[in-house]
């Protein structure tokens, strides 16, 4: 089968097309036929990793933290197709050949506190597929049985169509952050106008934010230059959010000082909630400044660094902040709250959700150009389709 492998750790790129055999299926395991997958932002990470120590050296956790025993997988998460096979002693409930799923590609160890209590999505001895063992940028992906997310029973292809299905591990990120900030009659300022901030804009108005800030920071020397952020910018106020500002004081002067004269008129003096999904370390600092006392701050961004700078005593012991990282979905409360929302026509998430999927899906042979799509900033979430 085709199949997409990160070859070596030491510099970027060095990704490549190759021909691998089909995985084998265990007896708990059931293998899908990739239908389509999703370029996201660690698959970004994965390919530009000189740049991302943190996740070099999260790759290598597995390979006793030596770049140079580093054994090449394939790589991606984010994906949706249909069962072909599945293991002897699988519950037929679960899937059976010929279904649309997709999965959950956290592999929890099933025994740890975390997962005994019920928080099996920061298993101490998680895995994830993509990142530690080979993922779905293939033809062929084989997963545990109990990972499997049925798509049938949310309305198949007709409800969540693959163009959609390819992209929920993603969307369940944003799902998990808007929830765990409790944002209904709440105000709302999301930090990052990525993927994910995106999403988070949808999904933080269909669950009933009251007003909603975006922020982002433009580069004028780079991709994400004052003319892409405004498209962007676009983009969110048609997902949902009521303002928009760049807080690059020298490429858009006024704007960061006009954001947070607006939080502060806000009652209590500044937003109910911040959903922090960029990683830049500004950010953090923009998010202690815009919070109220006693807000929640929820953090989905990784930086790229330990953060140089950020007063606690500030932004969190003074004010009172209740500040949470948030990780991956909660399995499986996050995905059965998201596929309702999907399924719901009422919600209008889906039709909202739609605008940021590029209608052009990328042969995987051609993911030079998909990943470049995406770093460039031309398309928000890209499909690449295995096989073409």
């Amino acid at each position: 089968m085709q199949a997409l492998k990160k070859e070596s750790l030491t510099a970027d790129g060095l990704l490549f097309v190759s021909n691998e055999p089909e995985p084998s299926l265990g007896h708990s395991d059931i293998k899908i036929r990739v239908a389509a997958a999703s370029i996201c932002g660690t698959d970004q990470s994965i390919y530009q990793i000189t740049s991302r120590p943190g996740m070099r050296d999260e790759m290598l956790t597995h390979n006793g933290g030596n770049a140079d025993r580093y054994q090449p997988i394939i790589v991606g998460h984010e994906f949706c197709g249909e069962v072909v096979d599945v293991g002897e002693d699988v519950d037929p409930e679960l899937a059976a050949v010929g279904d649309y799923v997709t999965s959950e590609m956290h592999i929890s160890c099933g025994h740890c506190q975390q997962c005994r209590s019920g928080q099996r999505h920061i298993c101490k001895n998680i895995k994830v597929k993509g990142l530690h063992l080979d993922g779905a940028f293939a033809e062929y992906v084989v997963v545990p049985a109990e990972n499997i997310v049925n798509l049938e029973r949310f309305g198949g292809r007709d409800v969540i169509p693959p163009r959609l299905g390819a992209f929920l591990d993603a969307l369940g990120n944003a799902v998990h952050t808007v929830m765990e900030g409790h944002v209904a009659g709440n105000t709302v300022a999301i930090l990052g106008c990525g993927a994910q901030g995106l999403m988070a804009s949808a999904v933080a108005r269909t669950l009933g934010a009251t007003r909603i800030y975006v922020t982002d920071y433009s580069d004028p020397g780079g991709s994400f230059d004052a003319k892409r952020l405004a498209e962007r910018f676009q983009t969110a106020r048609e997902l949902g959010a009521d303002f928009c500002f760049d807080t690059n004081e020298e490429a858009a002067p006024g704007q960061r000082r006009e954001l947070m004269e607006r939080a502060r008129d806000e009652h209590g003096g500044g937003v109910d909630v911040v959903l922090e999904m960029s990683g830049a370390e500004s950010a953090y600092n923009d998010a202690g400044s815009l919070v109220k006392n006693g807000g929640r701050i929820l953090l989905l961004g990784i930086p790229s660094r330990p953060l140089r700078s950020f007063d606690f005593g500030k932004y969190a012991v003074w004010k009172g902040v209740t500040i949470r990282g948030v990780f991956g979905r909660r399995m499986f409360e996050t995905w059965h709250a998201m596929l309702d929302l999907l399924a719901s026509e009422k919600t209008g998430l889906k039709a909202r959700l739609d605008r940021i999927i590029r209608p052009e899906a990328v042969p995987l042979s051609d993911f030079e150009r998909g990943f470049e799509l995406v770093r460039s900033h031309e398309a928000v979430k890209l499909l690449l389709e295995p096989g073409r």
